[in-house]
């Protein structure tokens, strides 16, 4: 394994696990009696690794009663297998439904002070969260694994950083100066999470105690639920008091990977086991009790595959009895906290300028790893020698981006928190007929330069628990100058002071995550925002390009700045703007101010675009809902002016570039149809009126 490494604790009753996880996904585990204490432990076992532990993560026992006032522990610790006292019993006090059977956090608390005095102004919090004190000298704690409990103040969601571990944190533990260190969460949590399970999968923790629950939906009658927090969904869920206790008690198995193989191997083993055929038989059907409760326990929830993680899904006889998927084994808790504290990983499909040099900067920025896939050996090459620039052609700042993977057929997926493509048109076709349906709730955004592609994409992936959610490129992403590649090398992005991505918020599965991505910006309704986009920043993006092709103009910048071209250019952002006020309703005001950033980004002449590239394709361009056709009918609908976009049609219409097929095909239609028969065969439905200005 190579670092850096996220670093998962789980101080269990019984049993400490750490594990050290690496960007692959790799892990290695270690563990040893709690009674011998954490952090002199885990400096022995980190060594020197633990210099490359950027993130850490803890989840422990509880729930319990700790208080920590003015940088100091006060009184006594109350644990969650403390006899209760009597007269301590308190109400849930948030909105928790927990059981009755056991003693939450509330009435832990009163038990606290009726042996410590009162509480004061001291932070009552978990076990997990002293640890994290101790590293970071941060007092936090999260409302789910504090059951029960609604105190004010020191609150984080789970997998929020509250702090770094500081010097005293790492000599006390071997942990790296400066790593982010986790809220983390309760053990449930973490197992849940350690098994990958996802909205409506049903899943058994088998540990020292069993779990049986359903991940999201709504409270079920009889049964304890917590309700989701931050980007964690709600558990629902039925607690057993048998488990691996049972055979620690009577057969001295304690739980560990080695010790239960050990223990099952001996139980088959007919000669020289050491255990005597009246153990045997008391040991299977001990084995057997412990599925009694878990059956009982999964009636209450809908039919479905149950996912099984712990200790006792070590033994093959429990695993297959119970009609369970194993996902993992005593792991399941220190791995899922891991993988909460590890920086969610995005895997963009399509390397391009638009993936290098603009989706990966703002996921970048936000704390997440990223894994480029793209079908171009020697761009993924070029990737994996080295690093890349981008540079920002307002500002000259200068960002080199090295910390990701790459790779042509290594896909990553059952790692990925997001998706994102920037493939362009035929790329997306045979990415979405390639890359087969989803089973977890997992969100794609599609980057592209298509008409449609969130249709293209449903009709391969149609699983409702994918979101597919259609986003505006806004940003100009271009080639590198001679002296940029001199200088940082050819895989050098040029890119526009920009930083939003407006995106589909209605296609959403998972919108509390997309929305930690700063820029990421989620808009309802999104339809409508598309054909303002279009409609707004491509009409007068035709403008330009279309008759600065017909005046020789090779670079887009240069035409925008002639003098007759800005006058046109503009008066189609007026007529467009005004066709979209009167069809959507938007605000005069805003819309004025869109057509004013379009034209400004078309003048800025540090963004160095071919005209050629923006031409392209002008029978697409020319469709009967495109950027020039569209708004031009809205005009006509409304009874609006539209001089300036018949203008840009005509000129659409004349555009000729031998290198582009789509205008070598349009100059064939107008030779052999006229200009007005050409216009109707690459725009089925087109208003009649418009011959007018053609002549058939």
């Amino acid at each position: 394994m190579k670092g850096p490494f996220t670093l998962g604790i789980d101080v269990g009753t019984s049993a400490v696990k750490v594990l050290l996880l690496d960007n692959s996904g790799e892990w290695e585990m270690g563990s040893w009696p709690t009674s011998e204490g954490l952090w002199d432990n885990l400096q022995h076992w980190l060594s020197r690794r633990g210099e490359s532990v950027v993130r850490v993560g803890i989840t422990g026992h509880g729930p319990s009663a700790i208080v920590i006032r003015n940088g100091e522990v006060i009184g006594s610790n109350i644990s969650w297998f403390d006899d209760s006292l009597e007269g301590c019993e308190r109400e849930v006090t948030n909105d928790h439904i927990l059981t009755s059977s056991r003693a939450w956090v509330p009435s832990r608390l009163a038990q606290w002070e009726k042996k410590n005095g009162p509480m004061g102004d001291g932070v009552p919090v978990q076990l997990k969260d002293l640890y994290n004190w101790e590293l970071t000298g941060v007092v936090g704690r999260d409302t789910r694994s504090m059951r029960g409990y609604s105190g004010e103040g020191n609150f984080f969601y789970p997998d929020e950083v509250i702090g770094r571990v500081n010097t005293a944190g790492s000599k006390t533990s071997g942990i790296s100066i400066g790593a982010e260190v986790i809220c983390g969460c309760d053990d449930l949590t973490a197992g849940v999470l350690g098994l990958n399970a996802n909205q409506g999968d049903l899943f058994n923790l088998a540990n020292t105690s069993e779990h049986v629950g359903l991940v999201g939906g709504e409270p079920i009658e009889g049964l304890s639920w917590l309700p989701p927090i931050g980007r964690l969904p709600s558990l629902c869920y039925l607690s057993t008091s048998t488990g691996g206790k049972t055979l620690a008690e009577k057969f001295n198995v304690q739980p560990s990977a080695e010790a239960v193989k050990n223990f099952i191997s001996q139980l088959e083993n007919e000669k020289n086991s050491g255990i005597s055929s009246d153990v045997k038989g008391q040991a299977w059907e001990a084995i057997r009790e412990l599925n009694q409760p878990i059956k009982v326990a999964r009636n209450m929830f809908p039919s479905g595959e149950m996912l099984i993680g712990g200790g006792l899904a070590l033994i093959p006889q429990i695993v297959e009895s119970r009609g369970a998927i194993l996902r993992a084994g005593q792991e399941v808790s220190v791995l899922g906290v891991a993988k909460l504290a590890q920086r969610p990983l995005a895997v963009i499909f399509g390397a391009g300028k638009v993936g290098r040099g603009f989706l990966a900067q703002l996921l970048l920025r936000s704390g997440w790893r990223i894994h480029f896939v793209d079908s171009n050996l020697e761009l993924v090459k070029a990737l994996k020698d080295g690093s890349y620039a981008i540079s920002n052609l307002a500002t000259g700042e200068v960002d080199v981006i090295s910390e990701y993977t790459v790779s042509s057929d290594e896909w990553r997926l059952e790692e990925a928190s997001l998706i994102l493509t920037s493939l362009g048109a035929n790329g997306l076709a045979n990415w979405a007929q390639s890359v087969g349906d989803f089973d977890r709730e997992i969100d794609i955004i599609l980057a592209e330069n298509h008409p449609a592609p969130a249709k293209l994409v449903r009709e391969h992936i149609t699983s409702s628990k994918v979101g597919v959610a259609q986003a505006q490129v806004l940003r100009s992403c271009i080639e590198p100058t001679a002296q940029q590649v001199a200088e940082f090398g050819h895989l050098t992005v040029q890119v526009q002071d920009h930083w939003t991505l407006p995106l589909d918020a209605d296609a959403l599965t998972q919108p509390e995550l997309v929305s930690c991505v700063p820029g990421f910006e989620a808009k309802p309704n999104f339809a409508v925002e598309l054909t303002r986009k279009l409609y707004t920043y491509n009409a007068i993006n035709a403008a330009v390009c279309y008759l600065g092709a017909e005046r020789g103009y090779v670079w887009l910048s240069d035409a925008a700045n002639d003098s007759e071209i800005t006058d046109l250019a503009t008066q189609v952002g007026v007529e467009s703007s005004a066709a979209l006020v009167a069809e959507f309703g938007f605000d005069e005001d805003e819309q004025r101010d869109w057509s004013g950033m379009a034209l400004a980004k078309y003048q800025d002449v540090t963004i160095r675009d071919p005209i050629e590239r923006n031409a392209r394709d002008p029978i697409r361009k020319l469709g009967l809902h495109d950027r020039i056709l569209g708004p031009l009918h809205l005009c006509i609908k409304h009874g609006l002016p539209h001089d300036s976009l018949i203008q840009t049609m005509k000129s659409a219409l004349n555009y000729r570039e031998p290198g582009d097929p789509a205008a070598i095909q349009l100059g064939t239609f107008v030779d052999e149809f006229g200009t007005w028969g050409a216009l109707q065969k690459v725009a089925l439905g087109i208003d009649e009126s418009l011959a007018n200005y053609l002549g058939k």
